[in-house]
């Protein structure tokens, strides 16, 4: 069973702060993730809410799930002065997710959670130009598993619900995630969805494939370097455990390769879109230290690494591919838990 990521969620938040104007930029398949995760969302829930949807599509497409539609999600709500679904955005970066939410789901309360300050300005700015009222834009600059922890912890009104709690490529950041799913599906509402698209694993296996290279080359012992993922066993079991009497979970998965010039390039990439703390700085502490103790500096293991890289997955073209695994998965919270 998958333990949790183990990284330092300071070093998070330094490099997506650092990195927050430039995000958008380069964040190819986070764009992607936050594309198809609203598209299966509309599909699921009914009537389709996004403007330009064929009016021909039926309106549950997804017959495990019991009769999602706004008006049994709203009535169910505790607040009897709105009626408007609330969404919570776990991890919501600049906004991406939140703001195609924004268009499907129009006039729906907006609650935004990430651990980068500077992410969120970026989010309510991006809110706002969509047409976003700001009285119906919610931020909070938080850990989100932490603050998901105080929020389960409070009594009765106090306790936030949502209708739809969505995240899109921030989940492998949990660091306790059997935990953090409990709290999850916790604070939704009855009828209420979860909704994400995280990382699998076999993602950037081209990277973890060429530092094992260099490793046995430079004869240093295997070390991890970046993230690990939890499979999709690990993710049923969470859901079923915490999800109530017999959950509908729909589960769908898609691979993406993008290429770059060079490897170098494919890891810069890596980097501003925050990533670079969990892939070649974090975890790396320690390998250098070993590294170093064996003879090989830290510069010695990336060198090899990096030709390694090129010569195991250089194209024809001569460019070098990076390949993201994703799993899209949309559960509803039972009636009777």
């Amino acid at each position: 069973m998958f333990a949790g990521a183990n990284v330092d969620k300071r070093i998070v938040r330094q490099r997506f702060d650092r990195h927050a104007k430039e995000y958008d930029r380069y964040a190819e398949v986070q764009r992607v993730m936050a594309d198809e995760l609203v598209e299966r969302m509309c599909q699921t829930i009914r009537p389709p809410l996004s403007e330009g949807t064929p009016q021909g599509n039926p309106p549950n497409t997804e017959s495990l799930f019991y009769n999602i539609d706004l008006d049994r999600m709203t009535a169910s709500s505790t607040d009897e002065v709105s009626c408007a679904v609330r969404i919570l955005d776990i991890g919501c970066g600049t906004g991406m997710l939140s703001e195609r939410l924004s268009r499907a789901f129009p006039g729906a309360e907006l609650t935004l959670v990430d651990l980068s300050s500077r992410m969120l300005e970026l989010a309510s700015t991006k809110l706002t130009q969509a047409g976003v009222s700001p009285a119906n834009i919610h931020l909070i600059t938080a850990d989100a598993e932490a603050w998901l922890e105080s929020a389960c912890g409070q009594k009765g009104t106090g306790r936030p619900t949502f209708n739809i709690i969505a995240s899109s490529a921030a989940f492998q950041w949990f660091n306790s995630p059997a935990d953090t799913t409990h709290r999850l599906l916790q604070l939704l509402a009855p009828d209420g969805i979860l909704a994400f698209a995280t990382f699998l694993p076999g993602t950037v296996r081209e990277l973890h494939d060429a530092f094992s290279q260099a490793e046995v080359l430079l004869g240093l012992p295997a070390q991890p370097h970046g993230q690990s993922y939890p499979n999709k066993e690990d993710w049923m079991t969470w859901l079923l455990e915490h999800g109530g009497n017999s959950p509908a979970i729909r589960w769908e998965t898609s691979s993406y390769r993008y290429t770059f010039p060079d490897v170098r390039t494919a890891l810069a990439q890596v980097r501003r879109v925050g990533a670079g703390n969990a892939v070649l700085v974090h975890n790396d502490a320690r390998t250098m230290g070993d590294g170093q103790r064996k003879g090989a500096s830290g510069r010695e293991l990336i060198h090899a690494m990096l030709q390694a890289y090129q010569a195991t997955f250089q194209q024809d073209d001569g460019r070098v591919p990076l390949t993201y695994e994703v799993a899209y998965c949309l559960t509803q919270k039972s009636l009777h838990t």
